[in-house]
């Protein structure tokens, strides 16, 4: 990540708390990184010299009219300044700093099948007692661990899995010498 995606990331999300605006921003931002990454064109539009500053501003201004001002401008200065390609780390950088503030960890959650929303539930529960965080689940289902799963949060991996044990006994038994 840029300092340009930083420092911008960053000056949007302390306008966002200073005016209490950080919840309804929050979801503006994801709709328009959402856009940016299913509509990567758009993106390169924004950048590009084949339109003039106020082309490219007035095509963020009419994509995003029922956005909130602030955003609306964030992202006309942006493209202003030539920093358009930045917005996404911008967007990203907006989403570290709120779940910062809020006591937020992301746990990364792979299992070998999918889980049911009982098991997501208690799994989720839990976490937030051990870590005393609110937990924001990412789930992945990746079968070569065969049972278990895989739970990365607040920088700990916490390895479940079928296949780390299975590693571990071959790895006791390649040790052994007859």
């Amino acid at each position: 990540m840029s300092d340009v995606s930083k420092e911008y990331g960053e000056a949007l999300y302390e306008l966002a708390k200073t005016e209490g605006l950080e919840d309804l921003l929050l979801e503006e931002t994801r709709t328009a990184a959402a856009v940016f990454q299913e509509n990567s064109a758009y993106l390169s539009l924004l950048s590009s010299p084949d339109l003039t500053k106020a082309e490219r501003t007035t095509a963020v201004a009419q994509a995003f009219a029922g956005a909130h001002r602030y955003l609306v401008n964030f992202l006309s200065l942006m493209v202003e300044r030539g920093y358009s390609r930045d917005l996404p780390d911008c967007f990203a950088e907006y989403l570290r700093l709120y779940r910062e503030d809020h006591g937020i960890a992301v746990a990364k959650i792979v299992s070998a099948r999918p889980l049911s929303d009982g098991e997501k539930t208690k799994l989720i529960a839990a976490l937030e007692r051990r870590y005393g965080v609110k937990v924001e689940p990412e789930y992945k289902v990746d079968p070569s661990l065969i049972g278990g799963m895989k739970v990365e949060i607040s920088g700990t991996l916490l390895d479940g899995s079928i296949r780390r044990r299975l590693d571990g006994v071959k790895a006791d038994l390649s040790d052994l010498t007859l």
